[in-house]
């Protein structure tokens, strides 16, 4: 058996070949370059045909490549029960500061994903793996509005966040906004702040809940 130095195993030819693959697509991702079976091949210093007996597809190396964006340590970050509104602002600010923080640091690999889920072939279509994270994150912070906030109310404001997560904070705040990472950042965290203020304004009594889809006589 092949052991390390220490005693346990070490991974076998084909185990080592396939990690070389996998860290390969994941530098590509890092590096908004093409996911694809040749260059993973290329920078892996493989031959093509030794790179389709692990990855048989460019879906599969972007499968490889995106799959540690799944596993990040930040994609299990949830805003701790809020007690008190001034609470669920605070953790509404915390939780823009930490997930900004990790999606400007990996602005590339975001990138990468929001372009091949826009891509008009729905075969070569790859789900946005941070979806999952951000509707997550967006739940636990929203348990924390008072019961008295009535569902659409709640869903009006999950909506609202949404723009502010992954992706697509970076696209508009940079992009179209032209703003400087701290700059987006702090813009981000005030406009979370604000829609979660006029939510609990609204319910509050400090001003009459807003009547959508109705207009003054």
């Amino acid at each position: 058996m092949d052991t390390s130095t220490d005693g346990s195993a070490r991974p076998g030819p084909k185990e080592r070949t396939r990690r070389l693959l996998r860290q390969a697509a994941q530098e590509l991702l890092r590096a908004g370059k093409p996911l694809t079976v040749a260059a993973v091949a290329e920078l892996a210093g493989v031959s093509r045909a030794t790179a389709y007996r692990y990855f048989p597809s460019n879906e599969s190396v972007v499968l490889h490549a995106t799959m540690a964006m799944a596993v990040d340590p930040v994609a299990d970050t949830v805003p701790t029960a809020a007690g008190s509104p001034a609470e669920l602002d605070a953790r509404a600010a915390e939780l823009i500061r930490t997930t900004a923080a990790w999606a400007f640091d990996r602005e590339n690999e975001l990138r990468t994903m929001l372009w091949l889920s826009l891509n008009p072939d729905p075969e070569a279509r790859r789900p946005r793996r941070f979806m999952t994270n951000r509707d997550r994150w967006i739940s636990a912070l929203l348990d924390g509005l008072p019961s008295d906030v009535p569902a659409p109310a709640r869903d009006r404001l999950a909506a609202a966040l949404t723009p502010l997560f992954g992706s697509d904070a970076i696209v508009w705040t940079t992009d179209m906004a032209g703003l400087s990472r701290d700059q987006a950042v702090e813009l981000l965290e005030w406009m979370a702040r604000a829609l979660i203020a006029a939510t609990l304004n609204d319910w509050s009594g400090e001003s009459p809940p807003h009547s959508h889809g109705e207009t003054s006589a």
